[in-house]
């Protein structure tokens, strides 16, 4: 025969089950998965297209689950400089960066996009999806980790990193887009101009990024500039667009 205590020690169980459930709910962020201002829930792709990210805050702790790979990560990371001085200043700015998970966010109101270093007359006009960008999000990931990257209508996909290349000071991060869909991305980033240029290549085309100061744009590449047949996508000395890029549409 039971006990009372036994009774109510699997009633609690049963309810805290439930309120688990309800709370992670198909097609909402997985448990641990922190969204950037301005993206909402719904904005997520569905959850079972996306594996859970690491929870760093509110669950087990990063460095539980990743082992050993942990302290590799970390050192190579902290290793990364910009003008002579690491890219984090201290632990709490790099773990701070780590728990962010989403590289950008949609929602740029007119006026904050016509302020924009990135802003002129056609861009604010075509119909192109204005951006907040977070540089630190891929500053503090490397080879393995994984991150939110936000696609046009309102979607997002899981994408991990395949490779960090360093090339006279601009760093890339390319990779794979994870789910049934798949793609792939190639992003560079130029911390001292605080500037990003990418292209993200999915079964639905070939979109492009670039932000400049924490503002920018997302659009397709048929409405921006594309890459010349050698594939050279390094930044100009003055970190304002793709060398030998060419703007327009293609022809």
């Amino acid at each position: 025969m039971r006990t009372p205590y036994r009774i109510g020690l699997a009633a609690a169980v049963l309810l805290a089950a439930g309120l688990l459930w309800t709370a992670w709910r198909p097609g909402a962020p997985a448990p641990g998965v922190v969204l950037a201002p301005g993206l909402a829930p719904a904005a997520l792709a569905p959850a079972e297209s996306m594996a859970v990210l690491p929870a760093s805050d509110g669950g087990i702790p990063e460095r539980l689950l990743m082992g050993e790979r942990y302290t590799d990560v970390v050192s190579r990371i902290r290793a990364r400089q910009v003008d002579g001085r690491p890219l984090f200043a201290n632990e709490q700015a790099f773990a701070q960066a780590r728990q962010q998970q989403v590289l950008f966010a949609a929602g740029v109101p007119p006026r904050e996009a016509a302020a924009s270093a990135l802003a002129d007359p056609r861009r604010l006009q075509d119909g192109r999806e204005w951006i907040r960008y977070d540089l630190q999000v891929l500053a503090a990931r490397a080879e393995g980790d994984r991150f939110l990257l936000p696609l046009q209508g309102g979607r997002a996909a899981q994408a991990e990193i395949d490779a960090v290349d360093m090339v006279d000071g601009q760093y890339r991060w390319s990779g794979r887009l994870l789910g049934p869909e798949g793609g792939t991305f190639t992003i560079t980033q130029v911390f001292g101009d605080q500037y990003a240029i990418g292209a993200i290549r999915t079964p639905a085309g070939e979109f492009l990024l670039e932000a400049k100061g924490g503002t920018g744009w997302m659009v397709d590449s048929g409405q921006e500039f594309f890459l010349p047949p050698d594939g050279n996508d390094t930044i100009s000395d003055d970190g304002s667009h793709l060398n030998h890029a060419h703007h327009g549409h293609k022809h």
